[in-house]
């Protein structure tokens, strides 16, 4: 499996992990941004696919993966968008396209609308876009667990599970996720690499940012998805002046790992129809 190639920039203080799979000269870059408590390899199955016409990087966000924890924990989404916005200046990576998964749609959407001069376009995959006291609750409940440990990287990696569980991610896929996701702190034990402190977000507010957001924007969610149904998608771009919106069958909120070849052949299509005649 293409795992990209690794590597770090400091960016806010911070060392921030990142993995470049390379590409086509001439075209798009595109920075990957993950979902809430994932990290980087979410995106092993469909960044390789988009190298034939683009640069592709993938981003740990600060708490998660590779990267470096805050110190105090400062993990709102303004500090998660300021990373992107440092990353970009620090790799020379404009104009951009951000291709963000539920919490990385989020940040996508937020350096979107405040930076419209280093985003030329957005994908918002299956992103939240309510905050309920009961949502706020099992956040609290997830930021106070302590962390699991493991004997071994495979036993990460036999014991991953997804939140929320619906998938058609393969067993080896989750098995992948799991292995890639964890760090050893000592030896014998495994942890996962995530500050769980990342739990305790402001609530996610979306609607006085969307407006903003100038630049084309693919809205697409999965067609079983818990966390953006059809009507929530459709509101959503509603709110973006220039969005598509789009289901992708077969797939829940988890979609990238869902489907991956369909999901990367929709943002790869869009692309194409948003490009200059």
């Amino acid at each position: 499996m293409d795992c990209g190639a690794p590597f770090a920039v400091s960016v806010n203080g911070l060392a921030l992990e990142l993995a470049d799979w390379g590409g086509g000269e001439g075209g798009r870059p595109l920075l990957l941004l993950h979902s809430l408590a994932a990290h980087l390899h979410w995106w092993d199955w469909t960044a390789p696919s988009w190298t034939a016409r683009h640069r592709v990087v993938a981003l740990d966000f600060r708490g998660h993966g590779g990267s470096a924890h805050a110190a105090p924990p400062a993990y709102g989404f303004e500090d998660h968008a300021r990373d992107v916005e440092g990353v970009l200046s620090a790799l020379g990576l404009r104009p951009i396209v951000l291709v963000g998964h539920s919490m990385g749609a989020y940040v996508g959407a937020v350096v979107a609308a405040r930076r419209p001069d280093l985003v030329e376009a957005l994908v918002i995959a299956d992103m939240l876009s309510t905050w309920t006291a009961e949502q706020a609750g099992a956040a609290e409940r997830q930021a106070g667990r302590p962390p699991a440990d493991f004997a071994t990287r495979a036993e990460a990696g036999a014991r991953f599970r997804l939140q929320p569980p619906d998938t058609t991610a393969t067993p080896e896929m989750l098995r992948h996720l799991g292995e890639s996701g964890v760090q050893e702190t000592a030896p014998g034990r495994w942890r996962l690499a995530l500050d769980r402190a990342v739990f305790r977000h402001p609530p996610v507010d979306p609607w006085p940012v969307l407006p903003g957001i100038r630049c084309p924007t693919l809205v697409i969610h999965g067609e079983g998805s818990r966390v953006m149904g059809r009507a929530a998608a459709e509101r959503v771009g509603e709110a973006i002046p220039q969005a598509t919106v789009a289901t992708l069958p077969g797939a829940f909120h988890h979609l990238v790992l869902d489907q991956p070849e369909a999901f990367s052949a929709a943002v790869d299509e869009w692309l194409t129809a948003i490009s200059p005649s």
